[in-house]
């Protein structure tokens, strides 16, 4: 084992690892921002549903940004491809999510406490965002 690489590359590990924190704390904010309520307030007052919603958006950010590390050759490569993949994930949850459910309001549902529906939403997001990671390579 040759510790002296892991110390010559352990500022480009922190270098990474915090700038995909700041990208996952972005992403979590935008959808936070295209949530009609307020996710904090109801998952305090002990909202499942919504908190399977939330927790699925953001292992499909998680799942995404992930790719992003793993296939970049420099740090703005994973910026621009985390930026991609982020900007595809938040479109496809919209679709999903008012587009492919327009005869049941999913929103008013998981605001409800639907568990069911939050589970479901959650779960596409994840889904989304394998299907979105697997596409970012060489």
């Amino acid at each position: 084992m040759n510790i002296s690489y892991y110390l010559d590359t352990l500022d480009r590990f922190l270098i990474y690892l915090l700038v995909a924190l700041a990208l996952f704390a972005i992403a979590t904010y935008i959808f936070k921002l295209i949530t009609p309520y307020s996710e904090r307030k109801l998952i305090k007052s002990g909202n499942i549903a919504v908190t399977l919603k939330l927790l699925g958006k953001m292992a499909g950010v998680v799942v995404v940004l992930q790719s992003a590390i793993r296939h970049s050759i420099n740090l703005l490569d994973l910026i621009i491809w985390a930026f991609i993949a982020i900007v595809i994930q938040i479109v496809l949850h919209l679709v999903i999510e008012y587009g492919l459910t327009r005869k049941t309001n999913v929103t008013k549902e998981v605001e409800n406490g639907n568990t069911a529906v939050g589970l479901l939403l959650g779960g596409v997001s994840v889904l989304v965002g394998l299907i979105v990671a697997a596409t970012i390579s060489y």
